[in-house]
C-alpha cells in the first residue's frame, strides 16, 4: 500500500478461521490517517484504489483487484489487444464464447514463445467472422503442433472474415491429422487476408501453405512468405490450395515448398499456390525451390502445381529449383487442366527462368498457355510485358537491385 507521504510498504501474508472456513489475507502496518490510494500487486502491477482510504485501527478492508486481461473493449464489439496474455483471452472469447464476430486490433508487438496457443476460429463451428487488424505489428513464436484439423494463428475464418497488417515471426506450425489444413495466418478460410506476412516452418500431414493452408473464394492481398512449407497432398508458397473463385494478388514467396506423397493418390506443389482451382493469381511469384517426391501422379510448378480452370496474369517463377517427375512437372505450372470441360485455365504473361525446367508447363491440356522462358537473365523485357497485362491493376514490377521483378503497388 501506499500512503500520501510514504514510500511502499510491504504486506505480509496471513490466514485466519471463519465459520470453519480458511481465509486468506493480507496486512501492514500503516499510520491511522494517512490515505492509501494505491495497491500494486506481483511486484510490478499498480492499481489505483476506486476510493481511498483513510485506515482506522483495529478495522479490517476488503479490497478487490481486476487482474490486467490484456485487452480492453468498448462494450461495442471491438477488442484492442496490448499483450500476449491478452490475444490469447481473445482467443479464449472466440472459441468458448462464440464471439465469433468481434473487432480485434493489436496495439503492440506480441511475443507468443513459450505459449500454448490454440488458434482463433478453432473448428468448422467457430469460423472467426470479424476484423483482426495487426496494426503493422510483429507478433513473434506462435507454435501449434499436434493434431489439430486446422492451425495457424487462426484455425477457421469465415465468409466476410478479415485479417490484415500483421508480421508473423518464426512461426512452427505443425499437424499430424490427414485432414489438416494449416498455414501461418490461417488454416481454411473463406475471408480476406491482407498485408500479412510470415517467417518460420509450416508443415501439414496433408494441406499447408505459408500464409494460408486453403483458400475457398475469397482473397489473399499483398501478402509474403519466407517460411518453408511441407505438405503430403497440397504445400504452396502463399497456400496449399485454392479454389471457388477466391483471388491472390501481389502476393510472393521466397522459401523452398516440398510435397513427399505417401499415398496412391495425387498430390500439388506450387512455388505459390500448390493447387489453383477457379481462382485468379495475379502478379504473385516464387524464388525458392519447389520439390515433389513419393508416390501416386505428382504435379509441381513454379508458381502452381495445376491450373485447375483458373487464371495466371503476369506470375513468374525463377533460382529456386523445380523437380518432379517428367510430364507433370513446369517452370510456371506442373499442368493447365481442361479436364471434360470445352475450356481450361487461362496463363497470360507468366514467365521463369533459372529453375532447372525447359518447359513452362509440364502437361498441358489447354494448349494456349502464355508462359515464356527467360534464357539470358535479363528480365528486363519479361518485366515490361507482365506490366502491359496488368494494365488496369494498381500493382506493377520494378526490378530490384537481384535484377528480377519486385511488386510495387
Amino acid at each position: 500500500m501506499q500512503g500520501s507521504q510514504e514510500d511502499w510498504i510491504e504486506m505480509m501474508k496471513c490466514e485466519y478461521t471463519e465459520n470453519g472456513n480458511a481465509i486468506t489475507c493480507w496486512e501492514a502496518n500503516v499510520v491511522p490517517g494517512y490515505e492509501i490510494t494505491k495497491l500494486r500487486a506481483n511486484g510490478t502491477e499498480e492499481r489505483n484504489l476506486s476510493a481511498a482510504i483513510t485506515p482506522e485501527a483495529g478495522k479490517f478492508y476488503n479490497i478487490t483487484l481486476d487482474k490486467d486481461k490484456g485487452y480492453t473493449d468498448d462494450g461495442q464489439g471491438n477488442y484492442t489487444v496490448t499483450s500476449a496474455e491478452g490475444l490469447k483471452n481473445i482467443a479464449k472469447l472466440v472459441n468458448e464464447e462464440w464471439k465469433l464476430g468481434i473487432n480485434i486490433t493489436l496495439t503492440a508487438d506480441i511475443d507468443l514463445k513459450g505459449i500454448d496457443w490454440t488458434p482463433i476460429g478453432k473448428d468448422d463451428n467457430k469460423a472467426y467472422t470479424g476484423t483482426f487488424d495487426g496494426g503493422g505489428h510483429t507478433i513473434t513464436g506462435l507454435a501449434v503442433t499436434g493434431s489439430d484439423q486446422y492451425a495457424g494463428l487462426f484455425g477457421r475464418i469465415g465468409s466476410g472474415g478479415t485479417v490484415k497488417d500483421v508480421t508473423l515471426e518464426e512461426v512452427k506450425i505443425e499437424s499430424d491429422n490427414e485432414m489438416s489444413a494449416v498455414g501461418g495466418v490461417v488454416g481454411y478460410s473463406y475471408g480476406n487476408i491482407e498485408n500479412c506476412s510470415v517467417s518460420g516452418s509450416v508443415s501439414s500431414n496433408s494441406t499447408a501453405g505459408g500464409v494460408v493452408g486453403a483458400q475457398l473464394s475469397g482473397s489473399i492481398t499483398g501478402c509474403s512468405s519466407s517460411a518453408t512449407v511441407k505438405g503430403v497432398t497440397y504445400a504452396g508458397g502463399i497456400a496449399g490450395y485454392t479454389n471457388g473463385g477466391g483471388s491472390l494478388t501481389g502476393c510472393y514467396a521466397t522459401d523452398s515448398i516440398s510435397v513427399e506423397n505417401n499415398t496412391t493418390n495425387a498430390a500439388w506443389a506450387g512455388g505459390v499456390v500448390g493447387s489453383n482451382g477457379s481462382s485468379t493469381l495475379t502478379a504473385c511469384y516464387a524464388t525458392g525451390s519447389v520439390t515433389s517426391s513419393g508416390s501416386g501422379t505428382i504435379y509441381a510448378g513454379g508458381v502452381t502445381g495445376t491450373n485447375d480452370f483458373g487464371t495466371l496474369t503476369a506470375c513468374y517463377h525463377a533460382n529456386g529449383t523445380i523437380s518432379g517427375p517428367g510430364g507433370t512437372t513446369g517452370g510456371v505450372a506442373g499442368r493447365n487442366y481442361k479436364g471434360l470441360m470445352s475450356y481450361g485455365g487461362i496463363i497470360t504473361a507468366c514467365y521463369w527462368g533459372s529453375n532447372g525446367q525447359i518447359q513452362g508447363i509440364g502437361e498441358d491440356q489447354v494448349g494456349t498457355g502464355g508462359t515464356t522462358m527467360v534464357t539470358d537473365g535479363n528480365w528486363s523485357g519479361a518485366k515490361d510485358a507482365m506490366n502491359t497485362a496488368l494494365s488496369g491493376t494498381s500493382w506493377r514490377y520494378v526490378l530490384g537491385t537481384d535484377g528480377l521483378p519486385a511488386l510495387k503497388e
